[in-house]
């Protein structure tokens, strides 16, 4: 009973900061127009990607998943119920021949909490050519070189547990990203007061600091688990004399053992629901659900929708985990439909250890 009442106030407290947002209508309105304007206007988006095909094949609703190096991705406070060490590597094959490789490792130090290292690096694959006008030639454009576009972080975390239901996380990432690189010099020409011209050089390379804050709480009833977390906060991104805010996005998630939820007695058997509501400064909300059925602890089938996403929709996944002299190994891959756009489906791969 005290765990219900828990729970009630709980999502009380939720309904009193969400209730007077929603009576205002015209505010409401308003909101979403201007999130339509700032739409693909964040800096660096590629920051907002999750990692693993274990999550992705949830629809990305990863945040009350816990014990998982994958979470630094998503909420760090659930690498604080790593049990020894956790490794993550995954690679993505994204839109339009791009590919992200991304790799974590979370381990353990006891009462002294859970350290974790993140990276995401963003393949953007055969350098692209690049050519200027020149009538001189036959075709009327001369090559002058190659873009090889570029963009990377590596996050560094902290988890703990405060207490047998409480954890909070925490992160602290360097990004960089280089629009141009290769061996093209690109600018802008204009003519000074004097009649003469002068030729600026663009520097397209960015590098920017961005902190990632979440909790976990397990409200002791039947395996339901609430989760918050904050992602990429941090400065505006300058580029040329026009600023750019990071994709900070505010996200509250909750989980549960559905058989457990249903007081069902399913020996061997488990059935993960997952929902993740997310608020991100550059668009209107969004909402991620996902599923996973384990059995045996060994086989899983995975399943989720991406909600308000436009080259997103079904996700389907699925996986198999063996114990060797290593460890406990885990392989993922999850299937990324791509709606009714003109890219190709999203294959995802990963690996997990656990030691």
């Amino acid at each position: 009973m005290k765990s219900f009442l828990k729970i009630l106030l709980v999502l009380s407290l939720l309904m009193l900061q969400v209730g007077p947002v929603l009576s205002q209508t015209p505010d409401v309105v308003d909101d979403l127009v201007d999130n339509w304007k700032r739409a693909g206007q964040a800096a660096m988006p590629f920051l907002r990607f999750g990692a693993g095909a274990r999550m992705m094949g949830m629809a990305d609703a990863g945040l009350t998943v816990r014990g998982d190096a994958a979470a630094l991705f998503y909420n760090p406070a659930g690498i604080a119920y790593v049990q020894g060490g956790s490794v993550m590597l995954s690679n993505m094959d994204w839109l339009m021949d791009t590919s992200i490789m991304t790799g974590a490792i979370a381990y353990n130090l006891g009462a002294l909490g859970t350290v974790g290292i993140s990276a995401m690096f963003y393949d953007y694959g055969d350098p692209i050519q690049a050519t200027v006008i020149d009538e001189t030639q036959a075709f009327g454009y001369r090559d002058v070189g190659t873009f090889e576009p570029s963009e990377y972080v590596i996050g560094f975390g902290y988890g703990r547990e405060i207490s047998a239901q409480f954890a909070i996380g925490g992160q602290v990432k360097l990004a960089y990203q280089d629009l141009l690189g290769g061996d093209v010099q690109t600018g802008i020409a204009y003519q000074k007061a004097d009649g003469s011209w002068q030729r600026d050089f663009h520097d397209a390379t960015q590098t920017s600091l961005a902190f990632d804050f979440g909790t976990m709480y397990d409200t002791g009833f039947r395996s339901l688990t609430l989760s918050m977390s904050i992602r990429n906060f941090g400065r505006e991104v300058i580029y040329e004399q026009e600023r750019f805010d990071l994709p900070l996005s505010f996200r509250i998630g909750l989980g549960a053992d559905v058989f457990n939820l249903l007081n069902m007695q399913q020996d061997g058997q488990a059935l993960g629901l997952y929902v993740d509501w997310i608020h991100p400064r550059d668009w209107d909300e969004r909402v991620n659900t996902g599923l996973e059925y384990g059995f045996n602890d060994m086989f899983f089938l995975r399943g989720g929708y991406k909600y308000n996403y436009t080259s997103e929709g079904l996700v389907v996944g699925g996986g198999v985990k063996v114990e060797l002299p290593m460890g406990l190994v885990r392989i993922d891959y999850a299937y990324k439909d791509t709606k009714d756009t003109l890219f190709d489906a999203v294959h995802v791969y990963s690996l997990n250890l656990g030691f």
